[in-house]
Protein backbone atom coordinates (compact mmCIF):
# COMPACT_ATOMS: atom_id res chain seq x y z
CA UNK A 1 0.00 0.00 0.00
CA UNK A 2 1.18 3.50 -0.83
CA UNK A 3 1.33 5.87 2.13
CA UNK A 4 0.31 9.49 1.62
CA UNK A 5 2.04 12.40 3.30
CA UNK A 6 -0.38 12.39 6.23
CA UNK A 7 0.61 8.80 7.05
CA UNK A 8 4.32 9.61 6.85
CA UNK A 9 3.78 12.64 9.08
CA UNK A 10 2.00 10.84 11.88
CA UNK A 11 4.61 8.06 11.77
CA UNK A 12 7.34 10.56 12.70
CA UNK A 13 5.76 13.77 14.03
CA UNK A 14 8.93 14.71 15.92
CA UNK A 15 10.62 15.48 12.58
CA UNK A 16 8.14 18.31 12.03
CA UNK A 17 8.21 19.98 15.44
CA UNK A 18 8.13 23.52 14.02
CA UNK A 19 4.63 22.86 12.65
CA UNK A 20 2.88 22.22 15.96
CA UNK A 21 0.35 25.10 16.16
CA UNK A 22 -1.23 25.08 12.73
CA UNK A 23 -3.80 26.43 10.37
CA UNK A 24 -5.01 23.40 8.40
CA UNK A 25 -6.10 23.78 4.76
CA UNK A 26 -8.14 20.64 4.15
CA UNK A 27 -11.51 18.96 4.06
CA UNK A 28 -12.94 15.96 5.86
CA UNK A 29 -12.28 13.68 2.89
CA UNK A 30 -8.52 13.85 3.44
CA UNK A 31 -8.07 10.56 5.27
CA UNK A 32 -5.19 8.34 6.32
CA UNK A 33 -4.45 4.94 4.80
CA UNK A 34 -6.54 3.55 7.65
CA UNK A 35 -9.45 5.76 6.52
CA UNK A 36 -9.28 8.08 9.51
CA UNK A 37 -9.93 11.82 9.08
CA UNK A 38 -6.66 13.69 9.14
CA UNK A 39 -7.89 16.18 11.74
CA UNK A 40 -8.12 13.50 14.43
CA UNK A 41 -4.84 11.85 13.44
CA UNK A 42 -3.03 15.18 13.56
CA UNK A 43 -4.41 15.93 17.02
CA UNK A 44 -3.35 12.51 18.32
CA UNK A 45 0.14 13.07 16.92
CA UNK A 46 0.47 16.29 18.92
CA UNK A 47 -0.49 18.91 16.35
CA UNK A 48 -2.69 21.72 17.63
CA UNK A 49 -5.14 22.69 14.85
CA UNK A 50 -6.14 26.28 15.60
CA UNK A 51 -7.99 27.02 12.36
CA UNK A 52 -9.42 24.98 9.47
CA UNK A 53 -9.52 26.55 6.01
CA UNK A 54 -11.94 24.89 3.60
CA UNK A 55 -11.80 24.85 -0.23
CA UNK A 56 -14.68 24.70 -2.70
CA UNK A 57 -17.47 22.33 -1.55
CA UNK A 58 -16.75 23.20 2.11
CA UNK A 59 -14.99 21.31 4.87
CA UNK A 60 -17.42 18.39 4.69
CA UNK A 61 -17.22 18.34 0.86
CA UNK A 62 -21.00 18.35 0.56
CA UNK A 63 -21.69 21.73 -1.09
CA UNK A 64 -22.45 21.62 -4.81
CA UNK A 65 -19.96 23.00 -7.31
CA UNK A 66 -19.71 26.76 -7.64
CA UNK A 67 -21.70 27.62 -4.51
CA UNK A 68 -20.04 30.15 -2.23
CA UNK A 69 -19.51 29.01 1.34
CA UNK A 70 -19.85 30.83 4.65
CA UNK A 71 -17.55 30.46 7.63
CA UNK A 72 -18.58 27.93 10.26
CA UNK A 73 -17.39 26.01 13.28
CA UNK A 74 -16.53 22.33 13.58
CA UNK A 75 -19.62 20.86 15.28
CA UNK A 76 -17.65 18.68 17.68
CA UNK A 77 -14.24 20.30 18.10
CA UNK A 78 -15.50 23.92 17.90
CA UNK A 79 -12.50 24.78 15.72
CA UNK A 80 -13.23 27.74 13.40
CA UNK A 81 -13.77 26.70 9.76
CA UNK A 82 -12.98 29.60 7.44
CA UNK A 83 -13.95 29.42 3.78
CA UNK A 84 -11.46 29.96 0.96
CA UNK A 85 -14.25 29.79 -1.62
CA UNK A 86 -16.14 33.03 -1.20
CA UNK A 87 -17.83 35.39 -3.61
CA UNK A 88 -15.29 37.27 -5.68
CA UNK A 89 -12.49 34.90 -4.65
CA UNK A 90 -10.45 37.89 -3.48
CA UNK A 91 -10.39 36.99 0.19
CA UNK A 92 -7.49 35.04 1.64
CA UNK A 93 -8.92 34.04 5.00
CA UNK A 94 -5.62 32.34 5.90
CA UNK A 95 -3.87 35.70 6.06
CA UNK A 96 -6.80 37.30 7.88
CA UNK A 97 -6.88 34.59 10.55
CA UNK A 98 -3.17 34.02 11.09
CA UNK A 99 -1.70 37.50 10.85
CA UNK A 100 -2.78 38.19 14.43
CA UNK A 101 -0.96 35.14 15.77
CA UNK A 102 -2.43 31.97 17.24
CA UNK A 103 -0.63 29.63 14.85
CA UNK A 104 2.96 29.26 13.75
CA UNK A 105 2.58 27.22 10.56
CA UNK A 106 0.24 26.25 7.72
CA UNK A 107 -0.45 22.63 6.79
CA UNK A 108 -2.07 21.73 3.45
CA UNK A 109 -3.65 18.29 2.97
CA UNK A 110 -6.28 17.83 0.25
CA UNK A 111 -6.82 15.02 -2.26
CA UNK A 112 -6.33 16.65 -5.65
CA UNK A 113 -7.37 15.38 -9.10
CA UNK A 114 -4.26 16.46 -11.02
CA UNK A 115 -6.31 18.80 -13.22
CA UNK A 116 -5.91 22.57 -13.54
CA UNK A 117 -9.62 23.39 -13.28
CA UNK A 118 -10.19 21.22 -10.19
CA UNK A 119 -10.23 24.16 -7.80
CA UNK A 120 -8.33 22.62 -4.90
CA UNK A 121 -5.08 23.83 -6.46
CA UNK A 122 -6.51 27.35 -6.18
CA UNK A 123 -6.62 26.70 -2.43
CA UNK A 124 -3.00 25.55 -2.59
CA UNK A 125 -2.08 28.87 -4.18
CA UNK A 126 -3.84 30.76 -1.40
CA UNK A 127 -1.96 28.72 1.21
CA UNK A 128 1.42 29.35 -0.42
CA UNK A 129 0.61 33.03 -0.85
CA UNK A 130 -0.35 33.30 2.82
CA UNK A 131 2.83 31.56 3.91
CA UNK A 132 4.87 33.98 1.82
CA UNK A 133 2.97 37.04 3.06
CA UNK A 134 3.17 36.05 6.72
CA UNK A 135 6.71 34.68 6.64
CA UNK A 136 5.26 31.46 8.05
CA UNK A 137 6.41 27.92 7.18
CA UNK A 138 4.04 25.74 5.17
CA UNK A 139 3.91 21.95 5.19
CA UNK A 140 2.27 20.24 2.20
CA UNK A 141 1.31 16.61 2.73
CA UNK A 142 1.66 14.89 -0.61
CA UNK A 143 -1.07 12.68 -2.04
CA UNK A 144 -1.33 10.37 -5.02
CA UNK A 145 -2.35 11.93 -8.33
CA UNK A 146 -5.36 9.65 -9.02
CA UNK A 147 -4.99 9.76 -12.82
CA UNK A 148 -1.23 9.23 -12.68
CA UNK A 149 1.58 11.78 -12.81
CA UNK A 150 3.21 10.59 -16.03
CA UNK A 151 0.78 12.05 -18.60
CA UNK A 152 0.44 15.75 -19.38
CA UNK A 153 -2.31 17.17 -21.59
CA UNK A 154 -3.52 20.58 -22.67
CA UNK A 155 -2.00 23.94 -23.40
CA UNK A 156 -1.06 26.82 -21.14
CA UNK A 157 -3.65 29.53 -20.43
CA UNK A 158 -3.80 32.57 -22.69
CA UNK A 159 -3.58 36.13 -21.33
CA UNK A 160 -6.74 37.18 -19.53
CA UNK A 161 -7.81 33.66 -18.54
CA UNK A 162 -6.31 33.33 -15.07
CA UNK A 163 -9.08 32.57 -12.56
CA UNK A 164 -9.93 30.08 -9.83
CA UNK A 165 -10.54 27.59 -12.67
CA UNK A 166 -7.20 28.40 -14.25
CA UNK A 167 -5.03 29.74 -11.42
CA UNK A 168 -1.56 29.09 -12.82
CA UNK A 169 0.30 28.87 -16.12
CA UNK A 170 0.27 25.07 -16.18
CA UNK A 171 -1.35 22.52 -18.54
CA UNK A 172 -4.83 21.09 -17.95
CA UNK A 173 -3.19 17.85 -16.81
CA UNK A 174 0.08 18.99 -15.31
CA UNK A 175 1.64 15.61 -14.52
CA UNK A 176 2.60 16.31 -10.90
CA UNK A 177 1.45 15.23 -7.47
CA UNK A 178 0.08 18.00 -5.27
CA UNK A 179 3.38 18.12 -3.38
CA UNK A 180 5.33 18.44 -6.61
CA UNK A 181 2.99 21.19 -7.79
CA UNK A 182 3.67 23.02 -4.53
CA UNK A 183 7.40 22.63 -5.22
CA UNK A 184 6.96 24.04 -8.70
CA UNK A 185 4.87 26.99 -7.52
CA UNK A 186 7.33 27.78 -4.73
CA UNK A 187 10.03 28.07 -7.37
CA UNK A 188 8.03 29.88 -10.05
CA UNK A 189 5.42 32.01 -8.26
CA UNK A 190 5.73 32.08 -4.47
CA UNK A 191 9.50 32.33 -4.36
CA UNK A 192 9.74 33.39 -0.73
CA UNK A 193 7.50 30.66 0.65
CA UNK A 194 9.18 28.47 3.28
CA UNK A 195 7.91 25.14 1.93
CA UNK A 196 8.37 21.59 3.18
CA UNK A 197 6.73 18.62 1.41
CA UNK A 198 6.10 15.29 3.17
CA UNK A 199 6.64 12.73 0.43
CA UNK A 200 4.68 9.64 -0.52
CA UNK A 201 6.16 6.28 0.42
CA UNK A 202 9.03 4.87 -1.62
CA UNK A 203 6.86 2.33 -3.47
CA UNK A 204 5.09 5.10 -5.37
CA UNK A 205 5.85 5.54 -9.08
CA UNK A 206 4.68 8.28 -11.43
CA UNK A 207 2.60 6.06 -13.69
CA UNK A 208 0.48 4.68 -10.84
CA UNK A 209 -3.21 5.45 -10.95
CA UNK A 210 -5.30 5.35 -7.80
CA UNK A 211 -6.50 1.78 -8.26
CA UNK A 212 -2.89 0.60 -8.14
CA UNK A 213 -2.08 2.16 -4.78
CA UNK A 214 -3.99 -0.14 -2.42
CA UNK A 215 -5.72 2.90 -0.91
CA UNK A 216 -9.48 3.29 -0.42
CA UNK A 217 -11.21 6.04 -2.39
CA UNK A 218 -12.93 8.77 -0.37
CA UNK A 219 -14.71 11.15 -2.76
CA UNK A 220 -12.89 14.50 -2.35
CA UNK A 221 -15.85 16.42 -3.83
CA UNK A 222 -19.51 15.53 -4.38
CA UNK A 223 -19.19 14.50 -8.04
CA UNK A 224 -15.75 12.84 -7.87
CA UNK A 225 -17.36 9.59 -6.83
CA UNK A 226 -14.77 7.00 -7.87
CA UNK A 227 -11.23 6.55 -9.22
CA UNK A 228 -12.76 6.02 -12.67
CA UNK A 229 -14.48 9.40 -12.38
CA UNK A 230 -11.07 10.98 -11.82
CA UNK A 231 -9.72 9.29 -14.95
CA UNK A 232 -12.48 10.62 -17.24
CA UNK A 233 -12.76 14.02 -15.55
CA UNK A 234 -9.95 15.88 -17.41
CA UNK A 235 -11.82 15.36 -20.69
CA UNK A 236 -15.50 15.09 -19.92
CA UNK A 237 -15.51 18.07 -17.56
CA UNK A 238 -15.43 20.13 -20.77
CA UNK A 239 -19.14 19.36 -21.15
CA UNK A 240 -19.76 21.59 -18.13
CA UNK A 241 -19.24 24.42 -20.60
CA UNK A 242 -22.13 23.25 -22.79
CA UNK A 243 -25.86 22.67 -22.43
CA UNK A 244 -25.21 18.93 -22.30
CA UNK A 245 -25.36 17.17 -18.96
CA UNK A 246 -21.95 15.99 -17.76
CA UNK A 247 -23.68 13.49 -15.51
CA UNK A 248 -24.00 15.50 -12.31
CA UNK A 249 -27.00 14.22 -10.43
CA UNK A 250 -26.46 10.65 -11.70
CA UNK A 251 -24.59 7.71 -10.23
CA UNK A 252 -21.76 8.22 -12.72
CA UNK A 253 -20.78 11.90 -13.07
CA UNK A 254 -18.35 12.63 -15.93
CA UNK A 255 -19.01 9.14 -17.28
CA UNK A 256 -22.56 10.01 -18.36
CA UNK A 257 -22.98 12.61 -21.11
CA UNK A 258 -26.30 13.55 -22.66
CA UNK A 259 -29.39 15.68 -23.12
CA UNK A 260 -33.07 15.12 -23.97
CA UNK A 261 -32.50 15.48 -27.72
CA UNK A 262 -29.20 13.59 -28.07
CA UNK A 263 -29.20 10.68 -30.51
CA UNK A 264 -26.94 8.44 -28.47
CA UNK A 265 -26.56 5.47 -30.82
CA UNK A 266 -25.74 7.60 -33.86
CA UNK A 267 -23.34 9.70 -31.81
CA UNK A 268 -21.47 6.61 -30.61
CA UNK A 269 -21.22 5.36 -34.20
CA UNK A 270 -19.91 8.73 -35.39
CA UNK A 271 -17.34 8.84 -32.61
CA UNK A 272 -15.94 5.44 -33.56
CA UNK A 273 -15.88 6.52 -37.20
CA UNK A 274 -13.96 9.69 -36.32
CA UNK A 275 -11.38 7.72 -34.37
CA UNK A 276 -10.84 5.45 -37.37
CA UNK A 277 -10.50 8.46 -39.67
CA UNK A 278 -7.77 9.87 -37.41
CA UNK A 279 -6.06 6.50 -37.01
CA UNK A 280 -6.50 6.58 -33.23
CA UNK A 281 -6.68 3.10 -31.71
CA UNK A 282 -5.73 3.86 -28.12
CA UNK A 283 -9.36 4.15 -26.97
CA UNK A 284 -10.26 0.57 -27.84
CA UNK A 285 -10.47 -0.19 -24.10
CA UNK A 286 -13.14 2.49 -23.60
CA UNK A 287 -16.76 1.39 -23.70
CA UNK A 288 -19.08 3.99 -25.24
CA UNK A 289 -22.66 2.83 -24.92
CA UNK A 290 -26.08 4.40 -25.41
CA UNK A 291 -28.05 4.97 -22.23
CA UNK A 292 -30.94 6.95 -20.77
CA UNK A 293 -30.83 8.76 -17.45
CA UNK A 294 -32.71 11.28 -15.32
CA UNK A 295 -30.49 13.60 -13.26
CA UNK A 296 -31.78 14.33 -9.77
CA UNK A 297 -29.91 17.66 -9.70
CA UNK A 298 -27.96 20.06 -11.93
CA UNK A 299 -28.73 20.27 -15.67
CA UNK A 300 -32.00 18.64 -16.79
CA UNK A 301 -33.04 17.89 -13.23
CA UNK A 302 -35.87 15.32 -13.22
CA UNK A 303 -35.84 15.26 -17.04
CA UNK A 304 -35.30 12.10 -19.08
CA UNK A 305 -32.12 12.34 -21.15
CA UNK A 306 -30.53 10.19 -23.81
CA UNK A 307 -26.79 9.91 -23.70
CA UNK A 308 -23.57 8.00 -23.57
CA UNK A 309 -22.32 5.89 -20.67
CA UNK A 310 -18.53 5.73 -20.63
CA UNK A 311 -16.45 3.08 -18.94
CA UNK A 312 -13.34 0.95 -19.13
CA UNK A 313 -13.33 -2.44 -20.81
CA UNK A 314 -10.53 -5.00 -20.59
CA UNK A 315 -7.05 -3.59 -21.04
CA UNK A 316 -7.59 -0.14 -19.53
CA UNK A 317 -7.11 2.38 -18.21
CA UNK A 318 -3.33 2.95 -17.84
CA UNK A 319 -2.11 5.68 -20.18
CA UNK A 320 -5.61 7.05 -20.88
CA UNK A 321 -5.42 10.47 -22.56
CA UNK A 322 -8.70 11.76 -21.19
CA UNK A 323 -8.44 15.27 -22.62
CA UNK A 324 -7.93 13.93 -26.14
CA UNK A 325 -10.93 11.66 -25.64
CA UNK A 326 -13.01 14.60 -24.39
CA UNK A 327 -12.20 17.06 -27.18
CA UNK A 328 -12.88 14.48 -29.90
CA UNK A 329 -16.16 13.44 -28.28
CA UNK A 330 -17.19 17.09 -27.98
CA UNK A 331 -16.50 17.70 -31.67
CA UNK A 332 -18.39 14.54 -32.64
CA UNK A 333 -21.48 15.56 -30.67
CA UNK A 334 -21.31 19.12 -31.99
CA UNK A 335 -21.22 17.93 -35.60
CA UNK A 336 -24.25 15.68 -35.09
CA UNK A 337 -26.24 18.23 -33.04
CA UNK A 338 -24.98 21.55 -34.36
CA UNK A 339 -28.34 23.27 -33.91
CA UNK A 340 -28.89 21.96 -30.39
CA UNK A 341 -25.49 22.03 -28.68
CA UNK A 342 -24.81 25.43 -27.12
CA UNK A 343 -21.74 26.80 -25.37
CA UNK A 344 -22.64 28.46 -22.08
CA UNK A 345 -21.69 32.12 -21.66
CA UNK A 346 -21.13 33.79 -18.29
CA UNK A 347 -22.35 37.35 -18.04
CA UNK A 348 -20.29 37.79 -14.88
CA UNK A 349 -16.92 36.83 -16.37
CA UNK A 350 -17.89 37.86 -19.93
CA UNK A 351 -16.39 34.60 -21.16
CA UNK A 352 -17.65 31.24 -22.37
CA UNK A 353 -17.32 28.72 -19.56
CA UNK A 354 -15.50 26.21 -21.73
CA UNK A 355 -12.95 28.91 -22.57
CA UNK A 356 -12.33 29.38 -18.86
CA UNK A 357 -11.78 25.64 -18.46
CA UNK A 358 -9.40 25.48 -21.42
CA UNK A 359 -7.61 28.73 -20.69
CA UNK A 360 -8.64 30.33 -23.97
CA UNK A 361 -11.14 30.22 -26.86
CA UNK A 362 -9.20 27.97 -29.25
CA UNK A 363 -11.07 24.73 -28.62
CA UNK A 364 -14.54 26.27 -28.88
CA UNK A 365 -13.60 28.16 -32.04
CA UNK A 366 -12.08 25.06 -33.63
CA UNK A 367 -15.06 22.88 -32.73
CA UNK A 368 -17.39 25.41 -34.35
CA UNK A 369 -15.32 26.31 -37.39
CA UNK A 370 -13.06 23.35 -38.09
CA UNK A 371 -13.17 19.64 -38.76
CA UNK A 372 -12.31 16.68 -36.55
CA UNK A 373 -8.77 16.79 -37.91
CA UNK A 374 -8.41 20.43 -36.88
CA UNK A 375 -9.43 19.59 -33.33
CA UNK A 376 -6.80 16.84 -33.27
CA UNK A 377 -4.17 19.28 -34.57
CA UNK A 378 -5.07 21.71 -31.80
CA UNK A 379 -4.59 18.94 -29.25
CA UNK A 380 -1.15 18.18 -30.70
CA UNK A 381 -0.28 21.88 -30.52
CA UNK A 382 -1.25 21.84 -26.86
CA UNK A 383 0.92 18.75 -26.39
CA UNK A 384 3.98 20.75 -27.41
CA UNK A 385 3.17 23.30 -24.71
CA UNK A 386 2.61 20.66 -22.04
CA UNK A 387 5.87 18.88 -22.87
CA UNK A 388 7.75 22.17 -22.63
CA UNK A 389 6.16 22.69 -19.21
CA UNK A 390 7.21 19.20 -18.14
CA UNK A 391 10.83 20.10 -18.80
CA UNK A 392 10.46 23.36 -16.89
CA UNK A 393 8.94 21.51 -13.93
CA UNK A 394 11.52 18.73 -13.89
CA UNK A 395 13.29 20.11 -10.84
CA UNK A 396 10.07 20.06 -8.81
CA UNK A 397 9.54 16.32 -9.21
CA UNK A 398 10.04 14.09 -6.18
CA UNK A 399 9.55 10.66 -7.77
Amino acid sequence: MILNGIDRLIEAPEAYSRFKKIGLVSNSKAVTAGFRINLRSLAEAGFDVRFIFSPEHGYFANIRDGDYISDAEHPELKTPILSLFTEGHSRNSIVEALEGGGADAIVFDIQDAGVRFYTYIHALGLALSAAETLGMPILVLDRVNPAGASILEGGLPRPGYISELCPFAIPVRYGLTIGELANYLAGAVYKNADLTVVRLSEQYSRNMIFDGTGLKWNAPSPAMVSPDTALFYPGTCLFEGTNLSEGRGTEAPFQTIGAPLLNAERTAESFISNLKELGIEEFNFISVGATSFTPDSSKYENTLCEGLRLGFADGGPRGFRALLFGVLLLKTIYDRHRDDLKFLFSEKSRKFFIDRLCGGPELRETVIGGGIGDVYKLYLKWAEESQAFSLTAQGAKLY
